[in-house]
């Protein structure tokens, strides 16, 4: 769906008034959306899913998932931890979870950056070339 650039730029506002120290706060999403259902703008539903849809890509953007596939140690994801923070000049918060189709080895997801170092990532190209 198509939104005209005075709806996207509103929604991006609510977006910025809705972060405090960096991360978004559940209390002033609350007061954003208490004053918008009291008040109702025109495009009021359209404006609601593109602020749900910029509030997820804002706590995607400092939320990492890490997919392993067999045990992790808390050192390895302290590390990860320390690495994207450092890269990304901001608090990061973890998310693991095993996946067993990755055979061994990592991926994480930050955002929309995906760095991956898997046996299931490096056997990719070599099944494509056979197949």
């Amino acid at each position: 769906m198509a939104y005209d650039k005075q709806l996207r730029d509103f929604a991006k506002r609510l977006v910025e008034f809705s972060l405090d120290k960096g991360e978004v706060s559940s209390n002033r999403v609350g007061e954003i959306l208490q004053t918008l259902s009291s008040n109702p703008p025109r495009n009021y539903k359209p404006l609601l899913r593109l602020y749900l849809r910029y509030i997820q890509r804002e706590i995607a953007s400092y939320t990492a998932h890490i997919e392993h596939a067999g045990p992790i140690n808390e050192s390895i994801t302290n590390s990860i931890q320390s690495f994207l923070e450092k890269d990304s000049g901001r608090k990061i918060n973890i998310k693991a979870s095993e996946n067993n189709e990755l055979v061994a080895g990592l991926r994480v997801t930050l955002g929309d950056d995906i760095y991956e170092d898997s046996a299931a990532f490096r056997l990719k190209p070599l099944t494509e070339s056979i197949l």
